[in-house]
């Protein structure tokens, strides 16, 4: 009996297997897949893309293509809870470090923002033809399309995803796939031992063969199983991740994913046993340790592993590794690891406070409230002293009416300490306010010894910037001494005491910044200066670097930064057409001296020549955290800004930075700059995860707000120049249709 199974086997198998080796019909191949990624549980989230393929591929049947296969042409349509709908084109996603997968940009998912219920991906392929895992070439059409659907309706959970598949054409293969040929040749050998060939002859197998084919399909099918998936089921397949992960940059404390792409253990479903560790290097000593959030399949064998990156990371690169040594299920560990980009904790990310003459106080952590503080005056003229306090953002909270704080002189700045709740503003004289968060004032008086001019006016107390690190104040300040005429001064908050003024050789910024992460005071100045002021522990002063911009057209008028990334912006006051220096701080090196020099690579960025800021480019702010969005905007007057796409990560090897993305609002009807020194800054809510920019509307008395989400102006539709928003009528109007999804007016007067 067993001598006759055999046989039918034998002459059912070999048919089927000529079939197998000559044609191939058309299939879907996994390339990667879409997922929905909440990277802060009950604030933001994104939808990122893993690609799958070349130094991704799985090297077997679940992610096949071992081409690098590049996908371009990207756009994602949303909808969302409250029954809107939004298309992002290309610039929502940006490339990750594999030069393949893309991180998507963040949207606000707390409070009361309106939850995603279904997203659709679609874009295009290249190259069409590929090579597999096992050698063979298939031909893949180009379009492809992918849905991502609620597992729990009717809001996209975390972890709900779609598998993005090429789809391949019919193809005919004129060379056998080795598996068929060694299969091929253990049936024949099995048909020969048994006589097979002797009985049925050879020309009578093949005269024969289209009939077998038809007649033996099941049960060859069934043979070929028990050939071909026994022997796979004894050896282990070896666990291999992908090689960056999803998104491939986040802050210490924010949750990211770990893609494994094959060799996942069917029984592995309890994410307390995933070890997860981090290190400097793949394999190297570990910088810390934790388990899995969640887990997710993707594919049979492979696996959607969410995690938190651990608090205690500083900043810098990782490689992520999984494994499970735990009893009860298969142990394993993955035999590479996926590289993340961690930007330090979220607590230095705070002190990043964006600079300028408009004050913001946004807690990382909500519900909470936001407030600004805004100035009545400027360096020329003023609409009355003091200052507003208004609240933004009632973060769940009762309103609160706008607060008028009372000052004997013009206040020029304000800055906000969000890890205190407090504020400190300055007037145009000596003045100093400390503010608390329930607006109980301390007058201060610095120690300016006089006037520092700029192209807007003149001032004793010229800015402030603040770091909640030390909840300490740089104050900007005349200085009849120093060879500039400027000098720079620390105030402690926390006992209201001033440090010694820091000369500066080269005039202070009309605003300045400071750059937590590597104890440092950007300010780039009218002079095509771009001076870096370092400080110690103690929050004492200590040097001054100073490298100077080359191919300006304007002069440096202000100074924000990414601390995430370390990209620096400077706005060139009178650029026409109107433009910006990008530079690379990660990649600066430094000289000390008297003053010392220091250098980097950066970029001239020239806007369409139909930007037309008043004044130029004058006014900038970077909303703290990694979603590396910026605003600029001019000054006395328009009210043209523009919103940045800066890159994800910096560079290496010298080359200077470029601008993935800008979107320009030509107008905004009933809206006016204000004066120097730029009442603009820009904040990331605590209640709903987005980025928002924030104006001082000096076209009202008191001056008013207008407040506006960064990334949704970046995803409405553009005209034909690809950067100017079409808005409402030819403006983004706050009370129009289109404007009122991303613009909001603010009120700052006080009830009557």
């Amino acid at each position: 009996m067993l001598g006759k199974t055999l046989r039918m086997v034998g002459l059912w198998a070999l048919p089927l297997i000529v079939l197998f080796s000559l044609t191939a019909s058309a299939d879907s191949l996994a390339a990667g897949y879409i997922s929905y990624d909440v990277t802060v549980p009950g604030s933001s989230a994104e939808f990122d893309i893993f690609n799958g393929t070349g130094a991704n591929s799985s090297g077997d049947a679940t992610f096949p293509i071992t081409t690098a296969v590049s996908l371009s042409s990207l756009s994602l349509t949303i909808d969302f809870s409250d029954g809107s709908s939004t298309v992002e084109g290309a610039s929502y996603f940006t490339l990750a470090p594999d030069g393949l997968s893309f991180d998507g940009t963040p949207i606000g998912i707390g409070g009361a923002s309106p939850q995603p219920t279904e997203a659709i991906l679609t874009g295009v392929f290249s190259p069409t033809t590929v090579t597999m895992f096992d050698g063979t070439v298939e031909t893949i059409t180009a379009a492809f399309s992918a849905t991502v659907l609620p597992s729990s309706p009717p809001d996209l959970g975390d972890g709900d995803l779609a598998v993005i598949y090429a789809t391949t054409s019919t193809t005919t293969s004129t060379v056998p796939e080795p598996g068929s040929l060694v299969l091929l040749g253990t049936i024949l050998a099995i048909m020969f031992s048994l006589g097979a060939w002797r009985r049925l002859g050879a020309q009578d197998v093949l005269r024969k063969l289209p009939g077998l084919m038809r007649a033996a399909a099941l049960p060859v099918a069934l043979a070929m199983v028990c050939c071909l998936l026994i022997p796979a089921a004894r050896a282990a397949a070896t666990v291999k991740q992908g090689t960056v992960t999803s998104p491939s940059s986040g802050t210490a404390g924010n949750n990211v994913n770990v893609t494994v792409s094959t060799g996942w253990p069917a029984g592995d479903t309890k994410p307390a046993d995933v070890t997860v560790t981090w290190a400097s290097s793949c394999g190297g000593a570990v910088s810390a340790t934790n388990s899995a959030n969640t887990l997710t399949k993707i594919l049979p064998g492979s696996e959607r592993v969410d995690v938190t990156i651990p608090a205690s990371l500083a900043t810098g690169n990782y490689f992520v590794q999984v494994a499970d040594s735990v009893g009860g299920d298969t142990d394993f560990t993955a035999s590479n690891c996926s590289e993340i980009q961690v930007t330090g904790s979220s607590r230095t990310l705070e002190a990043c406070v964006p600079a300028s003459s408009l004050g913001v106080v946004a807690p990382l952590v909500g519900p909470a409230p936001v407030k600004a503080y805004i100035p009545n005056g400027s360096w020329c003229c003023s609409y009355s002293t003091g200052f507003e306090v208004v609240q933004v953002e009632a973060g769940g909270g009762p309103a609160v009416p706008p607060v008028s704080i009372v000052t004997p002189d013009d206040i020029n700045s304000c800055a906000g300490n969000p890890a205190t709740g407090e504020a400190v503003c300055v007037s145009n004289g000596a003045s100093v306010y400390h503010v608390s968060a329930s607006n109980a004032v301390t007058a201060l008086t610095s120690g300016t010894t006089g006037l520092s001019g700029f192209s807007g006016g003149t001032c004793e107390n010229c800015g402030i910037a603040i770091n909640s690190n030390t909840n300490q104040a740089v104050i900007t300040e005349g200085n009849l001494t120093a060879p500039s005429g400027s000098a720079m001064q620390v105030l402690n908050l926390s006992n209201n005491t001033f440090g010694a003024a820091f000369p500066m050789f080269h005039e202070v910024s009309e605003n300045v910044v400071v750059d937590v992460p590597d104890s440092l005071i950007l300010s780039a100045d009218e002079d095509n200066q771009f001076e870096v002021v370092g400080f110690d522990a103690g929050g004492n002063l200590t040097t001054e670097y100073s490298m100077s911009f080359a191919g300006s057209t304007g002069e440096p008028d202000s100074t924000a930064v990414d601390c995430s990334t370390r990209m620096a912006i400077a706005p060139l006051e009178f650029s026409y057409p109107n433009a910006f220096f990008l530079t690379d701080l990660s990649q600066a090196k430094y000289t000390p001296g008297a003053p010392g020099s220091w250098s980097a690579p950066y970029s001239l960025i020239q806007l369409d020549p139909a930007v037309d800021d008043a004044a130029g480019p004058c006014g900038s702010a970077v909303a703290p955290g990694s979603n590396h969005l910026a605003v600029i905007t001019g000054e006395f007057g328009g009210s043209e800004f523009q919103i940045l796409k800066l890159p994800a990560a910096g560079g290496t090897g010298g080359a200077a930075p470029t601008l993935p993305d800008y979107a320009d609002v030509a107008c905004v009807p009933g809206f006016s700059a204000g004066y120097d020194p730029h009442t603009v800054t820009a904040y990331v809510s605590p209640n709903d995860g987005k980025s928002y920019a924030l104006f001082a509307n000096w076209d009202t008395n008191p001056p008013s707000l207008l407040k506006a989400d960064m990334a949704g102006i970046l995803a409405l539709p553009r005209g034909a120049n690809g950067h100017t928003v079409i808005g409402d009528s030819g403006c983004l109007d706050p009370a129009g249709p289109v404007g009122s999804t991303v613009l909001q007016s603010i009120s700052s007067s006080s009830p009557e």
